[in-house]
């Protein structure tokens, strides 16, 4: 079996075209004609992630986060994260490939889990795709509400509880119930005006930067849980997609791409 049937199959599950225009999800290097000999699925591509693959005699190594966006790179040298993994990956007939934006914005894919693992009911789209034909059920966030309404500090122990947190910075919305909850897995700071005008009481998702706080004028709870946090179980949604269609070879989920932060 080709890499490219695997990579074929992922692209029907989770469309190219889904990806934001800034991204770069795909082969980001390597033969997708050569037999497929192991998977290996990460986060972020590391030396690390490459050795282990190595280690497995995997020759495709799929993550989620891109090691090159659109705005590219000029040469390859090991002088860099980037340009080392390119070399090693490359030096030993290893095909990279990533899943990034088309992943958290498909049907089935970051965003419809991590509302899943909310427990959010009758579930939409936050902010649709560009692509009018999918935009119905495909794009960044999500929005639902929760079972049932909740205080503020109930809430944000729920979503510790759910997501698996030790910490959780926050602000604004703290008399008033929360129920209808808006969520988007990584960097979601760009969306807190669309989560705001589709009426959450709630918005949680990662990389909050101070004055982003400030923006829904403590009228709507955001929650920042971190970029990581937000997105290290597309993983595990990789990894289903892959064993449930193919059975002739290993697939792995990494143990050295895991984020590790201390709290004192």
């Amino acid at each position: 079996m080709k890499i490219k049937e695997v990579t074929d199959y992922l692209e029907q599950r989770f469309p190219l075209c889904l990806q934001e225009d800034f991204d770069n999800c795909g082969v980001q290097c390597g033969d997708v004609e050569q037999e497929v000999t192991g998977v290996l699925v990460c986060f972020e591509m590391t030396e690390k992630v490459i050795e282990e693959a190595l280690a497995m005699k995997a020759n495709l190594v799929i993550s989620h986060h891109p090691l090159m966006l659109r705005r590219g790179i000029c040469k390859i040298e090991p002088k860099d994260r980037v340009g080392r993994v390119l070399c090693k990956a490359l030096g030993n007939g290893m095909v990279l490939y990533s899943m990034h934006t088309n992943i958290d914005s498909a049907e089935g894919g970051g965003n419809d889990v991590f509302a899943e693992k909310l427990g959010l009911q009758a579930v939409k789209v936050l902010v649709p795709t560009h692509e009018t034909a999918l935009a119905d059920k495909n794009g960044l966030g999500r929005i639902g509400r929760l079972p049932q309404p909740m205080k503020r500090n109930d809430f944000l122990q729920y979503v510790k509880d759910k997501m698996g947190l030790q910490v959780v910075r926050y602000y604004g919305c703290e008399e008033q119930n929360i129920e209808t909850v808006a969520v988007c897995g990584g960097g979601g700071a760009s969306f807190i005006e669309d989560a705001m005008c589709a009426g959450a009481d709630a918005y949680v998702t990662g990389d909050i930067k101070y004055h982003d706080f400030f923006r829904a004028d403590a009228q709507m709870l955001i929650a920042d849980i971190g970029h990581y946090e937000g997105e290290f179980y597309i993983r595990e949604i990789i990894y289903k997609a892959i064993k449930e269609k193919f059975t002739t070879f290993a697939a792995e989920i990494s143990k050295m791409d895991i984020l590790e932060i201390c709290y004192l």
